[in-house]
């Protein structure tokens, strides 16, 4: 008689170790690769964000360079109110901006983890008030991939503290002096450009702030 041949099953197939199967599912081997958060590394920093920072950080330097050469300015021209005002201006809105960082709402709580104590803020309202820390803030953001709240809260107590402030004290001083018979030539340009570079710092620290 014809017996249906049956068919010999072999040995099941061994299971494939957890650590083996884990990987896969993590995409470590074939498949997906793991996100950001699987490799505990950064996410880059976009490129617009990047760009963003440097035409920030350009205009920054272009805002502070211009007010220091209007305070010279009147100071060569001897136009002492203007020149109190405007130099008031700076060193108040410096002032202001490296206490905040160093002992206000930008740094850390007395004693928290953080808190290094006077030994550390007093070396960062130095670094603060002599504008250096915005370009170490400019590069870490930059080359290092660094987070730019900082960066950001730096521009914006500037465009908020100093180039707000002089852009009316510059305006002024076109109107009455620069206006005026017997008035330097250049002044008048060079206080228009001033008033430009102030106008366009504010507008992007405040873009720049609501964007962070």
């Amino acid at each position: 008689p014809f017996w249906p041949s049956r068919s010999v099953a072999g040995p099941p197939a061994p299971t494939p170790p957890l650590a083996w199967r884990s990987d896969v599912a993590m995409g470590t081997r074939d498949g997906f690769q793991p996100c950001m958060m699987d490799t505990g590394a950064a996410a880059p920093m976009p490129r617009w964000e990047r760009n963003l920072v440097m035409v920030a950080f350009f205009v920054h330097v272009v805002d502070i360079s211009l007010d220091l050469l209007v305070v010279l300015l009147f100071l060569t021209h001897m136009c002492w109110g203007f020149f109190f005002g405007a130099a008031g201006v700076i060193f108040w809105a410096w002032l202001v901006s490296s206490l905040y960082i160093s002992f206000g709402g930008g740094s850390p709580a007395p004693g928290d983890i953080d808190d290094g104590g006077m030994a550390d803020r007093l070396p960062q309202f130095l670094l603060n008030f002599a504008q250096v820390q915005i370009f170490v803030e400019a590069y870490r953001c930059v080359f290092h991939n660094a987070d730019t709240d900082y960066f950001h809260t730096l521009r914006l107590m500037e465009a908020i503290l100093e180039s707000a402030p002089n852009a009316l004290v510059q305006l002024y001083a076109l109107v009455i002096w620069a206006a005026a018979p017997g008035a330097p030539a250049g002044a008048a340009a060079l206080l228009r450009l001033s008033v430009l570079a102030s106008f366009v710092s504010v507008g992007l620290g405040l873009a720049m702030w609501e964007q962070k």
